[in-house]
């Protein structure tokens, strides 16, 4: 009886502690050339104007 109780307890989760990964989506309105130099434009930073990071809410759970 005291396994299933365990097993079926909902463990707590904190998002403090959680880790979430945000991906970016390059949303294809700036054209990639390489520059004069040859370097291509995948080599360089990244410039947050040709960017779309997405808006993501975390609710607290409810208990």
């Amino acid at each position: 009886m005291w396994l299933q109780q365990k097993l079926w307890k909902k463990q707590p989760h904190d998002h403090e502690e959680e880790t979430v990964a945000v991906p970016e989506v390059h949303t294809g309105k700036v054209a990639h050339h390489a520059d004069a130099d040859g370097t291509p434009a995948a080599d360089k930073p990244i410039h947050y104007d040709n960017v779309a990071i997405p808006e993501i809410h975390i609710h607290p759970r409810h208990k």
